[in-house]
């Protein structure tokens, strides 16, 4: 693994602590090891555990020809910081990041197709969605908004290398398993993936508050990029100006804005929802 810094001389990364390394629970665990993307550096089970749990835990391991070791329950408690471990814990190496030359290549292939004996809804003909991630720094944030790309078939999602929160165990679970169903591109530019994006007839479309168009005045029947900004700042201006368009989410009540997690999710459902409904 790397041990480099992408955040600068201070070295500080936003997936630094020790703690943040431990993946626990057992579906957690389950599912990264059926994805069986996610490098493991060690798999920790509790020495008490045993029935089906433990039987589906083995086979997994038996088809990924990992090893395990077996600790008391207090041990975990120790290593992961949490009492809710169910048993399972898994420390995990970096995640398998693409980069903005894998980007390349997956915006030459064609779109995904359906899924086999998938007709409700028809997603055969879905246009491409992805997603870029603007100095996101919550993991809560983060693993929510991965868990609605999941939701709405995005094709990849696309986060910059500085002042962004990484693929941590921390995301994983907040996205609940959705990081091992979804192609992620850590670029060390979002400018040089948005032109990338630009040159294959894809449209930038910037979700801010501050847009004078409703989301649902908006036409998404096309190649379109959703760029979300960071928490506490939006999305920075030099970004801003290279986006095609930009959309506000109409507030019927007190509070001005939603939150980063929430309002990706409603634009995301609005650009699948336009390109599902029939041609009047």
């Amino acid at each position: 693994m790397n041990n480099s810094s992408p955040y600068g001389k201070s070295g500080r990364s936003l997936a630094a602590s020790h703690q943040r390394s431990w993946l626990w629970g057992r579906h957690a665990i389950m599912e990264m090891l059926a994805a069986g993307r996610w490098p493991v550096m060690e798999l920790l089970v509790d020495e008490n555990q045993s029935g089906p749990a433990f039987d589906e835990f083995y086979e997994l391991i038996r088809a990924s020809e990992l090893t395990y070791s077996r600790v008391s329950a207090r041990r975990l408690t120790e290593l992961c910081k949490s009492e809710d471990h169910q048993g399972f814990l898994a420390q995990m190496s970096e995640f398998p990041c693409g980069t903005l030359n894998d980007l390349q290549q997956a915006l030459q292939n064609p779109p995904i197709e359906a899924k086999p004996g998938e007709t409700e809804p028809d997603t055969a003909n879905l246009l491409p969605l992805y997603v870029i991630c603007d100095r996101l720094q919550d993991a809560h944030n983060f693993g929510a908004i991965l868990r609605s790309c999941d939701a709405m078939r995005v094709d990849g999602i696309v986060i910059g290398e500085k002042s962004q929160a990484s693929i941590t165990p921390h995301v994983a679970r907040a996205s609940s398993g959705a990081v091992n169903h979804l192609t992620i591109y850590r670029v060390p530019s979002l400018s040089e993936a948005v032109s990338l994006l630009k040159s294959h007839q894809v449209k930038m479309l910037a979700a801010t508050e501050k847009s004078d168009l409703a989301l649902w005045q908006a036409e998404t029947r096309s190649p379109l990029a959703v760029v979300i900004g960071s928490e506490a700042l939006g999305i920075a201006p030099e970004l801003l100006a290279e986006c095609d368009s930009q959309v506000a989410i109409p507030m019927l009540g007190g509070v001005a804005s939603l939150n980063a997690a929430v309002a990706a999710g409603i634009v995301l459902y609005e650009c699948r929802r336009q390109q599902l409904i029939s041609p009047a």
